[in-house]
């Protein structure tokens, strides 16, 4: 169910972002001309904004019965997510196996070859962070970048 979740989550993301970029427009009597790398980094930003921005006004987002959603940002050109784990001691996140398999859940999510996951990348291709809290203490961060896919399928 939590991996639904994040799965609908995410094809949400793409399909807002695909909507929002198609209703762009340009103005061509623009006093200021900018460089080519200038004009990229405010078109990722303006497409990492209008990722963030519609899942904001959305949260919290319950995940499942431990896990909500309560925050999401861009910052370095990564995407990051914030859930607060509730009815779980610190110590059980922290064991080796559920680290592990915390990973692989969100690797097999980050890496699925579909069009929303791979504009998503491109949007934040300095892959994502997902930022795990319990009683507002951050216990865990699970760093995401695309070399770990290229990893996993070796």
């Amino acid at each position: 169910m939590k991996r639904w979740k994040v799965t609908a989550l995410l094809t949400l993301i793409c399909i807002l972002v695909g909507c929002d970029n198609s209703s762009k427009t340009t103005s061509s009597n623009s006093k200021n001309i900018k460089s080519d790398s200038s004009s990229h980094n405010n078109d990722v930003d303006v497409s990492q904004y209008s990722v963030i921005n519609p899942v904001k006004k959305n949260l919290p987002i319950e995940i499942d019965e431990l896990t909500t959603l309560f925050d999401i940002f861009a910052e370095k050109n990564r995407i990051n997510y914030q859930y607060r784990v509730k009815n779980t001691p610190t110590q059980a996140l922290l064991l080796p196996s559920t680290l592990e398999t915390i990973r692989n859940n969100l690797l097999s999510d980050y890496c699925r070859d579909t069009p929303e996951i791979k504009t998503l990348k491109n949007i934040f291709p300095n892959g994502a962070n997902y930022h795990y809290y319990v009683d507002n203490e951050e216990v865990i961060i699970v760093e995401l970048k695309l070399s770990d896919c290229q990893a996993k399928t070796k």
